[in-house]
């Protein structure tokens, strides 16, 4: 077996377990879009490897070797490279940015395909003109077209990883670190895998390796967190809130926060439960802008129907209070519709030393406290 036909099986090895990955992806009970753009993700991998695996046979002369087939396969790598990488792009930031919009998205997505457009039309017309300018007497792609193939794919992985870490320095809570160390760790890998294959290795496909190793590790990250994570609202749900407060950390005094929405049952039986719903995640949402604008450690979770529990540290749980309400009052105005019931929480807090073994006491506690708000408002 030749070398290049080695390449090619490796290709087709990591192709189909794509696909298998796409199939499971697309079973997944999940509206999220952030998964929608994670099968984009996985399809133009495939997409590239089968383009790459024609290049690879082009090369070994098992498909017809000459200008135009050459040309032909070096064109498709040039553009759907960027498209790969525009798409991690995309799940990057939608992964790292859950307040967008899906007008937002779509608007992010028609400026940031503009340059792919451009190199798509621009190398199939210069290609097509001056192909002697892009290859060599041994009919090998020239330096510069390597530089075409990684030039646009590096911005949007280095800009993906940038804006990703950069974002660590307001995550919600722990659960979200994951996201951006996948994330961060993408481009260096592509970087390191490519520049090793183009440079050292060209018939050993060490970027498709790396390309289907991240991938898998994404995915596996994203069960964790859909098995911990309400599928209404986002947030962290009981079974987060368990693995947090065994999580190892210092003795230090935090406030537990319980938040409940009130008249729940009244907007349910009066408009529907769709309705409802739609009061759950604007709660969730100003929560989330709560705890950005605090800016100290805090868990958020949704703890069940419609009660949602806080952990801050802070010595005060008043402010906390606060700018939920303050914020709650921006989310439900932003929402720009005239409703016949308002909605409004109470809540109740009670300090908690951190051990594990005393936090359903002082849940207990701020759920009555809460339970004394309600009864006041």
């Amino acid at each position: 077996m030749s070398v290049f036909g080695f390449y090619v099986e490796v290709n087709a090895g990591c192709i189909l377990i794509l696909m298998l990955l796409l199939y499971s992806i697309k079973r997944l009970p999940t509206p999220q879009i952030k998964y929608e753009l994670f099968q984009k993700l996985v399809l133009w991998h495939i997409v590239y490897f089968l383009s790459d695996s024609a290049w690879a046979l082009v090369n070994d002369a098992a498909l017809p070797k000459n200008t135009f087939t050459v040309l032909a396969v070096n064109y498709f790598n040039a553009i759907i490279m960027p498209i790969v990488a525009y798409n991690c792009f995309m799940f990057a930031e939608i992964s790292t940015r859950p307040e967008m919009t899906r007008k937002q998205i779509e608007t992010f997505q028609f400026k940031l395909r503009i340059p792919i457009v451009v190199q798509t039309v621009t190398l199939l017309i210069s290609f097509a003109i001056a192909p002697g300018f892009w290859l060599d007497d041994q009919l090998e792609p020239v330096d510069f077209y390597y530089f075409i193939l990684s030039f646009l794919p590096l911005i949007y992985w280095v800009a993906g990883t940038v804006r990703g870490l950069l974002r660590t320095r307001t995550m919600l809570n722990r659960a979200n670190l994951g996201t951006y160390l996948i994330v961060a760790s993408y481009t260096p890998g592509v970087l390191v895998a490519g520049g090793a294959q183009i440079f050292f290795a060209l018939t050993t496909p060490i970027f498709c390796f790396w390309c289907t190793a991240i991938i898998l590790f994404a995915y596996l990250h994203m069960q964790n967190q859909l098995i911990a994570t309400d599928a209404l609202t986002m947030l962290n749900n009981r079974n987060r809130l368990h693995d947090y407060l065994h999580q190892p950390r210092e003795k230090k005094d935090s406030f537990v926060i319980m938040v409940d929405v009130d008249h729940f049952k009244q907007i349910n039986d009066t408009y529907g439960h769709a309705e409802g719903d739609r009061a759950l995640v604007i709660v969730s949402q100003s929560l989330k802008k709560a705890c950005e604008r605090l800016g100290y450690s805090m868990f958020l979770c949704r703890y069940g129907g419609d009660e949602f529990l806080m952990i801050a540290q802070t010595d005060a749980p008043d402010d906390v209070i606060k700018e939920v309400r303050e914020c709650l009052r921006e989310e439900v105005s932003m929402q720009g519709e005239s409703r016949s019931y308002k909605i409004e929480v109470s809540m109740g807090f009670a300090r908690w030393d951190g051990n594990p073994e005393s936090f359903r006491e002082r849940m207990i506690i701020a759920d009555k406290r809460m339970y004394e708000d309600k009864r006041l408002a």
